[in-house]
């Protein structure tokens, strides 16, 4: 039996996916097709095969059609979220400070 179930979850599904779908929409339909509505659709993620070597993740509320790679297969993967890392925080940097900071000194320069 647990084989069986293995195999059945392992099987290609179609889908179709329009233009309007986002990912959580194509998450849940491709979890209804493996029997998995019981399991929360959160906890999926939904990947794009590009090669054997390398997948594309689609982002979470993404329009799928339009995050694809239309130029690779249209194999998709939903495989289960790892556990979530913390967010290193980041520090950010304003571009348009230092530019105005440029401009003024060459201002500056130029007056005096």
């Amino acid at each position: 039996m647990k084989r069986r179930r293995i195999e059945e979850r392992s099987r290609g599904v179609n889908l179709r996916v329009t233009s309007q779908d986002k990912t959580p929409a194509v998450i849940r339909k491709a979890m209804i097709k493996h029997n998995l509505e019981r399991e929360k659709a959160e906890d999926y993620e939904l990947m794009q095969k590009i090669s054997e070597e390398k997948e594309l993740r689609i982002p979470d509320n993404a329009n799928v059609f339009y995050a694809m790679n239309s130029t690779a297969n249209y194999d998709f993967v939903l495989k289960k979220r790892g556990p979530t890392r913390p967010l290193r925080a980041k520090s950010v940097t304003s571009s348009t400070l230092p530019r105005m900071k440029q401009k003024g000194l060459k201002i500056a320069k130029g007056i005096f």
